[in-house]
């Protein structure tokens, strides 16, 4: 049961990594905004550095539910998927607010 549930948290923190992305990249070309959390790629970052970024700051939440549950520990592990909806969900934000500016 935790590999089907941590797949879905996965899959959907992934999506919404690469939407906010693409929108954030669409955003940047069309001149409507700078990237708000520029740490480590600046304010016009290529999605290569976004990605890279991203899956610096997301490993921690991708790899401590998977450790905990190999370890044994099941309670952390379902625990620390939520921090992979969370991702999702700040992902999808991000790439709706750049939607908002492309008035999309």
């Amino acid at each position: 049961m935790f590999y089907e549930l941590y797949t879905v948290a996965l899959a959907a923190a992934l999506a919404g990594n690469t939407y906010d992305i693409l929108m954030t990249e669409e955003g940047l070309k069309a001149g409507v905004g700078v990237e708000g959390n520029d740490w480590l790629v600046g304010e016009k970052p290529s999605a290569l550095a976004l990605y890279l970024r991203d899956g610096l700051v997301n490993l921690p939440f991708i790899a401590l539910p998977l450790v905990s549950h190999i370890v044994g520990n099941d309670p952390l592990a379902y625990g620390t998927l939520s921090g992979l909806a969370v991702i999702a969900i700040k992902h999808v934000m991000g790439g709706r607010a750049w939607a908002k500016l492309l008035k999309k």
